[in-house]
């Protein structure tokens, strides 16, 4: 009955933060640069107060004691996300928020293992063009192009990881930094990859003969198209939140704390090295593939601009703002950048310099990010504590 009581009153907690969350990104979107930056300075300092005085800790364990009516309130929120964010400049924010945080969680598997990734851009739009140049010259179900862009930036992950994971620290860090500069020039000096133009027309993805393309209708409100890929994107960040969690709680995700701490101590506990580095490389490269094939198929146009070196390290800022190791802090870090970049957009010439500081703020003031990693209990831990209990 203690229990049922507790879980109820998180989930009106979480209900009230997540409305009240909504009317903060109206304002931080809708409003000034100056008041948007208040309100993102105000949402930072609530979440840490959350967390260090626990309120963060007793909100994880309700919800993992409650796995099912939890998922059932999420499904809700995001059913009735597009009623709270009914004008499509909102829902379109909320959908790259969605996008780009599926990127941060495949980053963070590799930022986990203590490997600083640069170009997660390049995997991002090696995801992006292989879709929409299958879906444009073959005719293929966009589907289907965003499996094959999946399988494109794993296979890319992995390619380049055999010689890349031989070194490690800021040599590792600098030739991630080769392969994003790489890509950048080869996109920008290949015909048929569009050059400096891009590719335009990117076919959207459909349901039938119905394209996603198209409004929807919702409890009879007209909604815009954004609603659409808004579900699809949620859908995808839900699986891909699983994954995350299924690995960070399974020997894997172990295994990559443990090289991420020490190296000699991993490899005398019998981990693989190279296995372990390759595995958490493949699959972040594989998220940002998934990724870069929802957004060309949803903004329907992608450019060298989408993928440089600059989203590189929003992505990064992205990991170490919501907290490593954490995948829900991971999410909500990606989601608040994502309001960033886009009050950002007005100051196009400055918006390395500006990310640049804010890495350097992230990294001076809270290293271990606004929802820090948790402390791993295993099962005979949890044993003991629901003894003492």
């Amino acid at each position: 009955m203690h229990k049922t009581s507790l879980f109820s009153q998180n989930v009106a907690i979480s209900i009230l933060v997540s409305f009240t969350g909504c009317a903060l990104l109206y304002i931080a979107l809708i409003g000034p640069i100056i008041a948007a930056l208040a309100v993102l300075i105000l949402a930072l300092t609530l979440m840490v107060v959350a967390e260090r005085t626990g309120k963060v800790e007793h909100l994880y364990r309700a919800l993992a004691c409650h796995q099912g009516k939890s998922l059932t309130v999420i499904i809700v929120f995001v059913l009735i996300l597009p009623l709270i964010l009914s004008n499509n400049y909102l829902l379109h924010v909320a959908v790259m928020g969605g996008i780009y945080s599926i990127v941060a969680l495949g980053l963070n598997f590799q930022v986990g293992t203590g490997m600083v990734n640069f170009a997660t851009a390049a995997f991002f739009g090696t995801g992006a063009y292989t879709s929409a140049l299958l879906a444009i010259n073959f005719g293929l179900s966009p589907w289907l192009t965003t499996v094959f862009g999946m399988v494109a930036a794993a296979s890319l992950g992995i390619i380049f990881g055999f010689p890349a994971l031989k070194t490690r620290g800021y040599y590792l860090s600098l030739i991630t930094m080769s392969l994003q500069i790489i890509f950048t020039l080869m996109i920008i000096n290949t015909s048929w990859l569009g050059g400096p133009n891009g590719i335009p027309n990117i076919p959207a993805y459909s349901l039938g003969a119905t394209s996603l393309r198209m409004p929807i209708i919702i409890f009879g409100m007209d909604f815009p198209y954004q609603a659409n890929y808004l579900y699809l994107v949620y859908s995808l960040l839900g699986l891909a939140m699983f994954v995350a969690l299924r690995l960070h709680n399974s020997r894997t995700g172990l295994a990559w704390n443990a090289i991420e701490q020490d190296e000699i101590v991993a490899i005398t506990q019998g981990i693989n090295l190279t296995k372990s580095k390759l595995l958490a490389f493949a699959l972040g490269a594989a998220f940002a593939g998934l990724a870069g094939g929802l957004y060309g198929h949803y903004t329907s146009f992608i450019g060298v601009e989408d993928f440089d070196f600059s989203k590189s390290l929003v992505f990064i800022c992205m990991v170490l703002l919501g907290g490593m190791d954490n995948p829900l802090g991971v999410v909500l870090g990606a989601l608040m950048l994502t309001i960033i970049d886009e009050k950002l957009r007005d100051f196009a010439d400055y918006r390395m310099l500006m990310y640049s500081v804010i890495l350097i703020i992230i990294l001076l003031a809270r290293p271990q990010g606004l929802l820090p990693k948790r402390i791993r209990i295993y099962q005979a831990a949890k044993s003991i504590v629901n003894l003492k209990i």
